[in-house]
Parts: structure tokens; C-alpha cells; sequence
């Protein structure tokens, strides 16, 4: 048997039944003023406003108490280790942007009026540029606790979560896994590792390695940028809006 008999053979086994009242479905579409009709355009700031509340609450109620547990830490003890908890906030931008694969609706969103890149792209931008604004005023708050200067506590503070969130963004590029615990054992060894840094390592906190401090913030934020970048072209298609 060819080939070509094989594929009608298979078309007829496996053909599909006309589906019922499938005339009057359509007819109800038409009588409604259903069938021309096309969804609304929305501006950005309307499609950021729906992945606000998409979200999920866990990930704001979760940067809201490390917020909170940083100040409160830090106003207690002034010493270096405080620094270490920034890191786990990228635990919420990096869980979410794996959101899609693991409840397996990334073909969904594919073949959407949005595209995944485009859902992505806001998630990130929503929980991260919200995380962010929160961490500025933390540092703000909690500056006069101690005797470095706002640069310091900024790049203190901005480095081990820039850190975090630039290996974790790595490692759900490259494995898109479906359960999120790899990246948050990644921001947990993270946060140890600066939390060890001050006994470890006390003299990085001195003045006269700010420099190196500036230097590993520009560095991370270049990377983060280029890591995003390459994420958002592996999702690269074809949408309508």
C-alpha cells in the first residue's frame, strides 16, 4: 500500500463528525451582530492594567513582607548582613515569568490576541518595576540607620538583587522548567552568599571598594538587559491586535 492510500485511509478512520446545530450557532452569531464584530483595540497602559490583576497575589503579598522584614531588620541592626534579604524578592519576577510553561498555557498564549512575548514583557515589567519602586524606598527609609551614604546602601542593596534576578533569569531561559524551584533555591543560595559576605568577606563593605560596587551594579544591569533580550527573541511570532 503507497503512501497516498495510506493518507485516505487515515482520513477515513479518522474523520471527524459534522458538529450539531452548528447552522444555528452561526445564525445566532449573525442575528446578535456577533460575527463582523472584532475586539476593542487597547493602548499599552490598558493591557499593563490587566496583567496587573493577573498576577498573582501571592507575588505582591510576598514583596510586601520582605519589604517590610527588611525594614524591620534593618532597624534593629545596622550591620551588612540586611543586605542579603534583596535577593529573595527576585523570587516573585522570576517564578512569574516562568508562569506560563508551568501551568501549560504557553501554546495557549501563543495563538492568543496577545502574544506570549507580549504577556511576558508585561508581567516583568509590572513585578519588577514594582519591586523596584518598593526597594528605593526602603533604602530611602532606611539610609539614616546607617553611617555609608545612599549610593552605598543603593548599591548595596541593588546588587545582590540584581544578582539573584540575572541567575535566575538565566536559568528559566535555558530550562523553562515547570515547577519554579530551581530558581528558588537560586535566590535562597543567593541571599546566603551575601548574608556570609560581611563575616566572610568584611572589607568589601568598605569605602574604598565602592568603585567595584558601581562597577558589578553597571555590569549586572547590562547583563539583565542582554538576558531579557535574548529571552524575548526565542519568543519572537506572529500576532494580530
Amino acid at each position: 500500500m503507497d503512501n497516498d492510500r495510506i493518507i485516505e485511509h487515515l482520513k477515513e478512520i479518522c474523520q471527524t463528525p459534522e458538529p450539531e446545530e452548528k447552522k444555528a450557532f452561526f445564525q445566532g452569531l449573525e442575528e446578535r451582530g456577533l460575527t463582523s464584530r472584532r475586539p476593542e483595540a487597547i493602548n499599552h497602559g490598558e493591557f499593563l492594567l490587566r496583567q496587573f490583576y493577573y498576577v498573582g497575589k501571592w507575588t505582591w503579598l510576598l514583596s510586601a513582607v520582605l519589604l517590610l522584614c527588611i525594614t524591620g531588620i534593618c532597624y534593629g541592626n545596622t550591620g551588612n548582613y540586611p543586605f542579603a534579604l534583596t535577593p529573595l524578592l527576585a523570587v516573585g519576577i522570576i517564578v512569574e515569568t516562568g508562569r506560563s510553561f508551568r501551568w501549560k498555557m504557553a501554546e495557549l498564549e501563543y495563538t492568543a490576541r496577545f502574544s506570549l512575548r507580549s504577556v511576558m514583557l508585561a508581567r516583568m515589567f509590572l513585578v519588577g518595576i514594582v519591586e523596584t519602586a518598593g526597594l528605593l524606598a526602603v533604602i530611602w527609609v532606611v539610609r539614616p540607620w546607617f553611617s555609608y551614604s545612599l549610593s552605598r546602601v543603593f548599591l548595596y542593596m541593588m546588587v545582590p538583587y540584581l544578582a539573584a534576578s540575572l541567575s535566575g533569569s538565566v536559568y528559566e531561559r535555558k530550562n523553562r522548567s515547570y515547577s519554579g524551584w530551581g530558581s528558588i533555591i537560586i535566590c535562597f543560595m543567593s541571599s546566603g552568599l551575601f548574608a556570609a559576605a560581611p563575616y566572610c568577606l568584611s572589607s568589601l563593605y568598605e569605602e574604598r571598594f565602592t568603585v567595584i560596587w558601581t562597577m558589578a551594579f553597571i555590569l549586572l544591569v547590562f547583563s539583565l538587559v542582554v538576558s531579557m533580550r535574548r529571552w524575548i527573541c526565542e519568543l519572537e511570532e506572529a500576532v494580530w491586535n
